[in-house]
């Protein structure tokens, strides 16, 4: 399952977070090089539809791949109100990655772009022995989810939809995970410090969290080429967390990689300063359907926070859930796919070459999405967070070749509340209460 990831920054911990992938990386490679006498005498080094490969044949196949994705943005906004027509790098990445046995295998990759601290998206090593059980340690996603899981290469829309901002995210930890019966059943179970990223702030809670995701195939094993590739599954998560824990930040697509959000709840939200909580928990239903170039998506996503007291109230809960349905038509022919619990990017049958008259693949999607939002936690008059968002997307991928790919993407999301968005010089405030973008993306992944 390819994993690719992105979104963080520029701070004083930027030098040493590069100088320790760059430390990883030639470290990697090294090993790669040198870990036995007959290298020398089988390596082969070569481009691919997935990065720059280096192989040892004599070495019970250890190899490493060096890839990376650079994605270009133009986004636009229909709302006079927003300042943020702009082109913008959403991503700029490099990873390392291969085996350096037959068993062991491995996954780094570092975020380039940004202005937050982590820059670190995916560092773990992982022991299998074929496809029934592997074991990965390190930083890595949480097991919760098909939006989630699936890889960035394998999205048609600009963004995730919303409910993506209740899922656990990446975190440090130990996952077991396998499929069996012909790939009919995917399992995921992990445990996890619970805080995200390596480098965030963690809290005193020494409890880990608990994570995992089981996606089946009914009718996998059976010839129906109908059903063959229908899926279901359910995903959850439970910690015990502290104050330092809370920090959502929910999404609209025109808000991904702004600091503006259309639901905030930090430790430091309505009536002061947290002061107490007790757990979070989430949990997740998926399907999908998939029938040569069609697909369909659905998924819904409950987060709650227990427990939550401050001076002023006494303990509450905090309850936010989301639902999408999407749907994916491939004009050119290739044909959509399952495996692992995820879908699979698409590959163009014939990649994009006038002089042959090839000009690779094409899919269009369409998407609709709610948020629902607790309002017992909205700080009346700050106009920070809405208690439902709607949203609805369209979008077509030219898909040039497996490394390029061509998007544009309009979503319109509706909001239940105003949200701030600009103070003007003469200190009037501009709102929003609708938004509708335009995204229009290059992107080369490796």
């Amino acid at each position: 399952m390819g994993i690719q990831y992105i979104n963080t920054g520029l701070n004083i911990d930027l030098g040493k977070s590069r100088i320790l992938f760059i430390t990883w990386t030639v470290s990697i490679i090294l090993m790669t090089i040198l870990s036995g006498e007959a290298f020398a005498d089988s390596v082969s080094s070569a481009g691919s539809t997935s990065g720059f490969s280096i192989l040892s044949e004599n070495l019970g196949g250890t190899d490493l791949l060096l890839g990376g994705s650079f994605w270009l943005d133009y986004r636009a906004y229909a709302e006079s109100q927003r300042a943020d027509n702009r082109f913008d790098i959403r991503r700029a990445r490099l990873n390392v990655s291969g085996q350096l046995t037959r068993w062991f295998r491995y996954f780094l990759e570092y975020e380039f772009e940004g202005n937050e601290i982590n820059h670190m998206k995916d560092a773990y090593g992982e022991f299998g022995t074929g496809s029934i059980l592997a074991v990965r340690l390190g930083q890595f996603k949480e097991p919760f989810s098909l939006e989630w899981q699936t890889s960035d290469k394998a999205q048609w829309f600009a963004e995730r939809s919303m409910g993506n901002s209740l899922t656990p995210g990446r975190d440090v930890g130990l996952m077991l995970k396998g499929s069996v019966a012909q790939d009919s059943f995917y399992y995921g179970i992990g445990l996890f410090n619970g805080d995200g990223l390596d480098d965030s702030s963690s809290g005193s809670q020494d409890s880990p969290e608990i994570a995992s995701r089981i996606a089946l195939k009914p009718f996998g094993t059976t010839s129906s080429t109908l059903l063959k590739d229908f899926q279901i599954g359910v995903s959850g998560s439970y910690a015990k967390i502290d104050t330092s824990n809370i920090d959502l930040k929910v999404k609209s697509t025109g808000m991904a990689g702004l600091s503006r959000s259309l639901y905030v709840l930090s430790h430091d939200t309505k009536f002061g300063v947290f002061q107490d909580v007790d757990t979070r928990k989430r949990y997740g239903i998926e399907a999908a359907w998939i029938d040569g170039p069609y697909a369909i998506t659905g998924e819904y996503t409950a987060l709650k926070y227990s427990g939550l007291t401050t001076a002023t109230i006494q303990p509450k809960n905090a309850d936010f859930s989301s639902w999408y349905i999407s749907m994916a038509y491939c004009l050119t022919g290739e044909n959509f796919s399952l495996a692992g619990g995820v879908a699979n990017p698409i590959n163009p049958k014939k990649i994009f070459d006038p002089d042959k008259g090839t000009y690779g693949a094409i899919v269009v999607a369409a998407r609709v999405d709610h948020f629902n939002g607790d309002h017992e936690w909205i700080t009346q008059g700050e106009n920070v967070s809405v208690r439902d968002a709607d949203a609805l997307s369209v979008a077509a991928t030219w898909i040039l070749s497996p490394m390029l790919k061509v998007m544009i993407d309009y979503t319109y999301t509706d909001l239940s509340d105003p949200i701030r968005v600009r103070v003007n010089p003469n200190g009037s405030i501009e709102y929003i209460n609708r938004e509708n973008v335009f995204t229009l993306r290059f992107m080369m992944d490796l």
